[in-house]
């Protein structure tokens, strides 16, 4: 018997095929097998939007803070921002948004420790006055900019990508149906999707009921409750080493 923590678990990791790669391939180091099951994809911006953003990046320099709240916000505009990033000051959400900053050649100003979009507001200092440019996607919580805003801050939220739902083929609700030990759900997207997955095919619906939801972090886990999703563990630390510390322990601790 392998001394691997997830030996011989299955678990389905819902994020978009580009960004799943990593998180699977650590999954599988420990023993686990690693079922991609994308329910969001990436999609650039319309034409407006792509205007709007183009707007604000060609003044970046009037801005006190640029804040990315994931990595796919700073692959949207990297390009629009070549040459224009010297003295920014940037705010990263997590190790992975502030991984792409720093692959633009610019080191993130401020990361915050429990890496959560809600520990932003408090560690960008005095914002009465200041002005914050938030690209973000099109379905973003508007809890951010909110909590900006009431900080007194002037906020530019502007749209970089579209995160666009995705019905996964019979082959893979199979998958599911067929029982698996965890579905990883990092974002309110995901949950809400595969809720819909659920709603359309019972086989799915009941395999969840038998399943460990994982939410990266407690804003998912609330997104997925509010669609009855039966989330069972959040993980800690709202990161991919997050989701892998958070499995490991719990089916560590239900091997012993």
């Amino acid at each position: 018997m392998s001394d691997l923590p997830l030996a011989g678990r299955r678990i389905v990791v819902t994020r978009p095929r580009e960004n799943a790669a990593v998180v699977a391939s650590e999954l599988e180091l420990l023993g686990a097998t690693a079922l991609v099951l994308p329910l969001l994809q990436i999609e650039p911006m319309r034409d407006s939007d792509a205007a709007t953003l183009e707007s604000a990046l060609s003044h970046v320099d009037a801005y006190d803070w640029i804040v990315f709240t994931s990595a796919n916000g700073v692959a949207a505009v990297q390009e629009h921002l070549a040459g224009r990033l010297a003295g920014a000051r940037i705010a990263a959400v997590g190790p992975a948004t502030a991984a792409a900053v720093r692959a633009l050649g610019v080191e993130p100003a401020f990361v915050p420790v429990n890496y959560a979009a809600a520990e932003i507001v408090d560690g960008l200092g005095e914002l009465e006055g200041g002005r914050v440019l938030l690209p973000q996607a099109d379905i973003a919580d508007p809890w951010l900019a909110d909590r900006l805003r009431a900080a007194g801050a002037e906020v530019d939220a502007v749209v970089a990508y579209r995160t666009v739902g995705i019905d996964p083929s019979v082959v893979e609700a199979a998958e599911l149906e067929e029982g698996v030990d965890a579905v990883v759900l990092a974002s309110g997207s995901a949950a809400r999707s595969l809720a819909a997955l659920a709603a359309k095919f019972p086989g799915v619906a009941k395999s969840l009921q038998q399943t460990l939801l994982v939410a990266i972090g407690p804003k998912t886990a609330e997104a997925a409750r509010e669609v009855a999703l039966p989330v069972g563990l959040v993980a800690e630390e709202a990161t991919s080493e997050g989701i892998i510390q958070a499995l490991t322990s719990h089916f560590g601790d239900n091997d012993r």
